[in-house]
């Protein structure tokens, strides 16, 4: 599986559990003027940076006065960046994220935000890791265990290759936040989906091997599957799989040609936007498949492995 400077890459996905960050503050018009982005840096320095920095810094003046230089805006058509990185390489960020947007938008579509999108890109790992103690509330280890994460108020990373998998992968979570305005339906959903756009955008196969972990029966069927509530924290030690295996299924429902499922994503996501009730758990899941599809989760799982070929 892809790693990410030697992490391995389920541990990069702590991505839907964080709490949104930082909700009381305004939004970014999608057409700001030079001095509306400019205000926005200084409230970033003002307000969030000096809950980020080390303490060798934060005792400093000198030291505070070269950090907050270092941080700069970015912004293209969708997204604004906050960062301290290199400037060029920053930039190809803004492209990378535009990519996704643009991906994601053609294959499942949704109508623009009227805001930018928010980012945060940290020169180093300890600054982010500081950052997810502020603004998702993680321990250490918890800030530790990823190189980046998002939720439908903003996108947070560690600076590194700007076309990392981790990065299409964690941008996907913040599009269907924010745009498609989808929080809930379960892990499975969330990393599902993530995972989905991450590997085609990457030039890989979403279904992965799942055709040879249903002839193994290295799976769990759907009941069981849409009841996980993080893929990660499987107790069974399945987080890896389990991510591949959301990821498949995604790929199932959007390109399947086999009735009732084909041709029905849109519905599934609209029905999933307007059921906000349709909280994380294997019982919300499996009625908002039945409602959409008419099947029950076993007859989900049956079409499944007949799209594969496992049957």
């Amino acid at each position: 599986m892809q790693t990410l400077v030697g992490i391995p890459f389920l541990l990069l996905c702590l991505a839907a559990v964080a709490q949104e960050f930082p909700q009381e503050e305004p939004q970014t018009s999608r057409t700001p003027t030079p001095a509306q982005v400019a205000e926005r840096l200084e409230q970033v320095k003002r307000d969030l940076l000096p809950k980020c920095w080390s303490s060798k810094i934060g005792e400093n003046e000198q030291e505070k006065k070269k950090y907050l230089a270092k941080w700069q805006a970015v912004t293209s058509a969708h997204y604004i960046l906050f960062t301290n990185g290199p400037t060029a390489s920053c930039k190809k960020y803004a492209s990378t994220l535009e990519e996704l947007y643009t991906y994601v938008q053609k294959e499942i579509p949704f109508e623009d935000v009227n805001h930018l999108l928010l980012c945060y890109i940290f020169a180093t790992p300890e600054e982010y890791y500081r950052f997810c103690g502020v603004a998702a509330g993680w321990s250490e280890d918890q800030a530790r265990a990823t190189a980046g994460h998002a939720t439908s108020a903003y996108y947070a990373c560690y600076y590194e290759s700007p076309r990392a998998p981790v990065v299409f992968h964690e941008a996907t979570h913040q599009v269907i936040g924010a745009c498609h305005k989808i929080t809930g339906v379960g892990s499975w959903f969330q990393e599902g989906i993530a995972v989905y756009f991450e590997k085609k955008t990457s030039g890989e196969k979403p279904s992965g091997t799942i055709k040879n972990d249903f002839k193994r029966g290295e799976y769990y069927p759907l009941t069981e599957f849409f009841a996980i509530q993080s893929l990660l924290s499987d107790p069974k030690g399945n987080g890896h799989r389990n991510y591949d295996q959301a990821g498949a299924l995604i790929d199932f429902m959007i390109n399947t040609k086999l009735p009732p499922v084909a041709g029905k994503f849109p519905e599934f996501l609209n029905a999933a936007r307007k059921g906000r009730g349709f909280a994380r758990s294997g019982k919300a899941s499996e009625e908002l498949v039945k409602l959409v599809y008419g099947l029950t989760a076993q007859e989900l799982e049956a079409l499944w492995k007949e799209h594969v070929g496992a049957k």
